[in-house]
């Protein structure tokens, strides 16, 4: 017969927990770079292709993967193409004394059809990581606490019926700022 001393028991208690719970809690997972979304969003660190409301200028510029289109003491506008022939976007970086507060991205899919499922993509990353979003005006909109800025909102939008002209792209607009209105 096999006897176990009362620390061996606790030891075995101890581990069989330790397992128990790590196999129950959700590990965050990486944003899939091959996605729309991801390649848009750069991965999942900070709450822009790895940037956050208060970075410097210099940071953006250190970071950012191209040269800017357009840029000055407090902007910067960068265009992207997307692959396979997806469509473009491009985005735009505002400065203040305080750093970054607002970044603004449209997406241009080439094939209007896709929009709808492109922004339901975006939809389901920002819902994973910020909780389910709120309709306001059209936007879905969802609200994110940071250390920096208080309450910061990331805004999107469907902007596909702004267009009028026959086989015009589709369009999402993401708008990231801090919420003035919260204070």
């Amino acid at each position: 017969m096999l006897f176990i001393s009362y620390t061996q028991k606790i030891a075995v208690v101890f581990l069989f927990a330790l397992v128990l719970t790590s196999c129950t809690q959700e590990q965050p997972k990486p944003v899939d770079l091959n996605t729309i979304p991801g390649i848009i969003m750069g991965g999942d660190a900070g709450i822009f292709r790895g940037f956050n409301l208060g970075d410097s200028l210099a940071t953006v510029l250190r970071k950012e993967t191209a040269k800017p289109v357009e840029s000055d003491s407090s902007y910067l506008y960068y265009e992207y193409t997307l692959p396979d022939t997806v469509g473009s976007y491009n985005i735009a970086y505002n400065f203040d004394e305080k750093g970054l507060y607002e970044i603004q991205s449209n997406i241009f899919i080439t094939n209007a059809a896709e929009t709808e499922t492109i922004f339901n993509r975006f939809k389901i990353y920002f819902d994973k990581y910020y909780g389910s979003s709120q309709t306001e005006m059209g936007f879905s909109v969802w609200s994110v606490k940071s250390k920096k800025f208080g309450e910061v909102k990331i805004n999107l939008s469907d902007e596909s019926s702004d267009f009028t002209i026959d086989n015009a792209p589709g369009k999402l607009s993401l708008w990231i700022y801090k919420d003035d209105t919260s204070s």
